[in-house]
């Protein structure tokens, strides 16, 4: 049995599932999506410490759940010394994560689960996951369309040579390059692998954590088109040599379309040839009913990776990496927009998101 404390009780601890108009987002979330709600549902999980701000959090807790022999606290540096935990959530807004999740690896916790964004800098997750590393404290970044039957199938068809080669990657999807932009950044980087460059604008829409558009270059030649913040929903397009997955919020399940030539490539022409396509078939495959609902399924890896010694299918390595293409978006603005390169070394570059 894994004893769990967890640090913020808001939003995703505690009530995202009351907020029922985010059914309509198929290919996001399944409920239940809540931190307790998942540890709630896991036979290896207890939680037996909670810490908010205020008393008035840890009552609705109480009362929510009605586990009143639940500790309580108002410091998390407390808990962390009064509890001998095994696994730490972190829930808080960006700018306290580094300290929470440095204490709790410096405490000694087998296992943390951050939600995103990792940090507000890539010098403070540089440090946490640093802690991480020195404490043996395993370090799973909540981007939940990576446990997403939806992400999961469209990883599948990409790798079974469906569409052919991946070619480049169309992303959009509302609000922020930080708080919410580091949905798209992971999951491209889920499909595409790891970023060179970026080249990128900033919208003036948010005080300290824009939307923003440009381009994603990867190591393997791919290209990634994303707007954050310029269209509603979330769509996300993978153009193959021989097709496209398609994945949108508001549609269940992944839509793929497969072309073909109307002739055969001439070897003789390569770089001038003309090919003309044509759809040889449009696929649908929607979500199985009894899915595992993300947050759930995030939770089963992380303790997969401390009984395995592994790690996790979204690390603390996959958190920072989204953290650095969304800050990159705001280095490449300040530099005129022109690309910059990944690793950025401006390390303390910081976007305060939520």
């Amino acid at each position: 049995m894994y004893r769990v404390g967890i640090v913020g009780l808001g939003r995703k601890a505690l009530t995202i599932d009351d907020e029922t108009h985010l059914r309509w987002l198929t290919n996001y979330e399944m409920p239940p999506t809540t931190h307790v709600s998942a540890y709630l549902a896991n036979p290896k999980t207890q939680i037996v410490a909670v810490c908010a701000k205020t008393r008035e959090s840890i009552e609705r807790f109480y009362q929510r759940t009605g586990l009143r022999e639940v500790r309580g606290y108002t410091d998390f540096r407390e808990m962390f010394a009064n509890e001998k935990l095994d696994i730490v959530s972190v829930c808080t807004h960006t700018d306290m994560k580094a300290q929470i999740v440095i204490a709790a690896a410096e405490a000694g916790v087998k296992g943390i689960i951050c939600e995103k964004a990792i940090a507000t800098s890539l010098e403070e997750a540089d440090a946490m996951i640093a802690a991480c590393e020195k404490s043996g404290t395993k370090l799973l970044v909540n981007h939940p369309r990576r446990y997403h039957p939806t992400y999961q199938r469209a990883k599948s068809l990409l790798e079974s040579g469906t569409i052919g080669d991946l070619v480049r990657v169309h992303g959009m999807m509302w609000t922020w390059l930080l708080h919410n932009g580091t949905h798209l950044w992971d999951i491209m980087r889920y499909f595409a692998g790891d970023a060179d460059w970026v080249c990128g604008w900033v919208r003036d829409d948010h005080p300290t954590d824009p939307g923003g558009y440009g381009i994603v270059h990867f190591r393997n030649g791919i290209f990634a088109f994303a707007d954050v913040g310029g269209g509603q929903g979330f769509s996300l397009e993978l153009h193959g040599s021989n097709g496209v997955i398609r994945i949108d919020t508001f549609h269940d399940g992944v839509q793929v379309e497969v072309y073909a030539d109307v002739y055969p490539p001439d070897p003789q022409r390569p770089a001038y040839q003309f090919r003309p396509r044509y759809l040889l078939r449009r696929e649908y495959y929607p979500n199985h009913p009894r899915s595992t609902p993300p947050m759930q399924a995030a939770l089963q890896d992380l303790i997969d990776t401390i009984e395995q010694d592994r790690q996790p299918i979204s690390s603390g390595y996959d958190g920072r990496a989204a953290l650095e293409i969304g800050i990159a978006f705001h280095a490449s603005h300040r530099a005129g927009n022109i690309p910059v390169s990944l690793p950025l070394q401006d390390r303390q570059l910081r976007v305060v998101s939520r």
